[in-house]
């Protein structure tokens, strides 16, 4: 998501794309910086302004995203044999890699979760449930073609791709399925953010879904000097979740259409609908005539979700992945301390806090409903640890409560 939604009383023509989100967004540059940021506000009242069409006020802002790989093929194999490194309050606001899985087993002592604790237990490879699952249903086209050019140019694309999604895959997938959305929106955080859930636009679109500040707010993600929600992968993805079928009823159920309101807002969308319903012209995604970065962004996930479907009709190999997830998921409104809760579950504490940089200061507040995220082989000792202290723990995947997450 980019360019529209920087502020949600702010015009398509303000800020945003006076700051230049039309464009292609640029690659990280060495300090981690997005050099082009990615916004998108607008949401709330240019929806209704356009269309009288009134939706929950659970209305997501959602950023943009990184199109590009942060490191080249060479580079990427130097940074997965290196520990993970943690986010310090500082450090908050850069882009940092999003931890390997294979640091994870490097670095984490213990044994397997017993049954019953709170992991991410959902059975399946999450690339086979992406290929089984519904369907967007979108037509090919031929500027779909273009962008499978531009991927297939790396050969490691797929090597790639698994090693960024794989510690994140099982819960978005889930996710998704409990939404009733199409699996293969699963790619999507790969467009956004290259699944890093700590991935910030100088435009202060933050997380791996690029929720803006404003209507991350609106959607119940809570935003403080001690936590912020859009850096939480369970409570961001339930978001992204709730604001794509909503923008889904929006436009009539058609998903190029919903996916480029999630990338340049829906009045950005509906403007051009109307433009060219006044021109007589076809009123469909391919036909609008939208800010660049939006032109190319379904196109983009479209070639994504080609290549995981028929890796070897592009000459590549997906890599398999576990039936299980590497991370489990703990929920508690215990107060939580990641130093004494790493201590507790034999957690490095530098793997604790870069699996949960919503945590700002490594801490939560009392009371405020947590997800942590920890490698499965501690979800047991967490629980543990967690239950002693009072607040109790459950399953985050199996409660249905259906938040976007983290009201105090």
């Amino acid at each position: 998501m980019t360019a529209t939604e920087h502020s949600a009383q702010e015009p398509l023509t303000g800020q945003a794309l006076a700051a230049g989100r039309t464009g292609d967004p640029q690659l990280p540059d060495s300090t981690g910086r997005i050099s082009k940021a990615n916004s998108r506000s607008n949401t709330i009242s240019m929806r209704v302004s356009a269309l009288a069409i009134i939706l929950p006020l659970a209305l997501l802002g959602l950023g943009g995203c990184v199109s590009q790989p942060a490191r080249d093929s060479a580079g990427a194999g130097q940074w997965m044999d290196q520990p993970p490194r943690s986010v310090s309050a500082r450090e908050y606001g850069f882009v940092r890699p999003a931890i390997d899985p294979h640091s994870l087993a490097q670095h984490t002592p213990g044994r397997p979760a017993r049954s019953g604790a709170p992991a991410l237990s959902i059975a399946g490879d999450p690339w086979q449930r992406i290929r089984s699952g519904q369907r967007l249903g979108i037509a090919p086209h031929s500027r779909v073609t273009q962008s499978l050019k531009q991927f297939t140019r790396n050969k490691e694309y797929l090597n790639q791709l698994t090693a960024r999604a794989r510690p994140y895959l099982h819960l978005i997938v889930t996710e998704l399925e409990r939404g009733g959305l199409p699996t293969e929106l699963a790619l999507l955080p790969e467009i956004e953010s290259r699944y890093n859930p700590r991935a910030v636009s100088h435009m202060s679109a933050a997380g791996m879904w690029q929720f803006m500040p404003y209507t991350g707010k609106e959607m119940g993600l809570v935003q403080n000097a001690s936590y912020d929600a859009r850096l939480d992968v369970l409570a961001s993805t339930r978001g992204a979740v709730k604001y794509l079928r909503e923008l889904n009823q929006t436009f009539d159920g058609d998903w190029a259409l919903t996916l480029a309101a999630y990338n340049c807002g829906p009045a950005c969308v509906q403007a051009a609908q109307r433009a060219n319903h006044r021109a007589g012209k076809a009123t469909d995604y391919w036909s609008l005539n939208l800010p660049r970065e939006t032109e190319a962004y379904v196109p983009k996930l479209l070639a994504v979700v080609s290549m995981v479907h028929s890796p070897e009709r592009f000459g590549q190999r997906l890599p398999a992945l576990p039936a299980a997830s590497p991370l489990a998921v703990v929920t508690t409104r215990a107060p939580v301390d990641l130093a004494t809760a790493a201590s507790a579950s034999g957690v490095p504490a530098r793997t604790l806090a870069e699996l949960n940089p919503a945590l700002k200061q490594g801490r939560n507040r009392a009371g405020q409903t947590t997800h942590l995220l920890v490698p499965a082989a501690a979800a047991a000792r967490l629980n543990k640890h967690l239950r002693q202290l009072g607040g109790g723990t459950d399953d985050a995947l199996a409660a249905n409560e259906g938040k976007a997450g983290g009201r105090t």
